[in-house]
């Protein structure tokens, strides 16, 4: 009966709004500044984004670009909490989708915060750059990847699709991080960064954070639900 009472909760109406919202940032950035797919993209496609496309494309200023940012985060909250829900870990509500949110709107600003304190330090060279605008764009693009899991999770036009669903999602995380990792590894040895301090960055800046996340997480589970 738990089960069949958390994959009823992935249709509630308010997580239908969460959906439409993203569409909404969707279409705002389609109607503003439609180029930002083609900058997403090839930033994406790319091992490395180059000085051109970080000088002249990608601005942290810029509106549409935080748009996608809020709307990525979003999403692979919902996913986490559809995720979570469907296995009958945590009780349905917006009380634990809030939650999710925080928590990975924080491990997305620690990163952002973090990079942003090592570049200004005298020592660094361009790599830090390079890395943070990677972080953001692979966080974009990892939501925006999520965004039909998520759809296919709340409605329950086939109940059996969420069966693979949710693992294709994770599987969509599972790869984008994986990439990032390596193009964290391929900017910082084109910047003279040994590869253990590249080692020791990804297990203590990019794991650990993420760890410290889940761990918290555990805390708001109920007893009957723990992970």
């Amino acid at each position: 009966m738990d089960q069949v009472r958390a994959v009823d909760a992935l249709s509630s109406g308010w997580l239908a709004g969460v959906l439409l919202l993203a569409l909404g940032i969707i279409a705002w950035v389609n109607m503003v500044s439609p180029k930002q797919w083609t900058v997403l993209g090839r930033s994406f496609g790319a091992l490395r984004l180059g000085k051109h496309r970080l000088r002249e494309d990608l601005d942290l200023r810029d509106r549409t670009l935080t748009g996608l940012v809020v709307l990525s985060t979003l999403v692979i909250a919902m996913f986490a909490y559809q995720v979570l829900l469907f296995h009958g870990w945590i009780p349905h509500g917006i009380k634990e989708f809030g939650r999710i949110l925080l928590m990975v709107a924080a491990v997305i600003v620690a990163q952002v915060v973090l990079l942003r304190a090592i570049a200004v330090l005298p020592a660094t060279d361009g790599g830090t750059e390079e890395y943070l605008y990677t972080v953001i764009v692979m966080h974009v693009v990892m939501g925006l990847l999520l965004l039909p899991v998520v759809t296919l999770m709340s409605f329950p036009w086939r109940v059996a699709w969420r069966e693979w669903a949710w693992v294709l999602g994770a599987a969509v995380i599972t790869l984008t991080v994986a990439f990032r990792w390596v193009r964290a590894t391929s900017i910082g040895v084109g910047n003279g960064v040994p590869l253990r301090y590249i080692f020791l960055y990804i297990c203590a800046f990019e794991i650990l954070p993420v760890a410290l996340a889940l761990e918290h997480a555990r805390q708001f589970v109920p007893p009957s639900h723990n992970l």
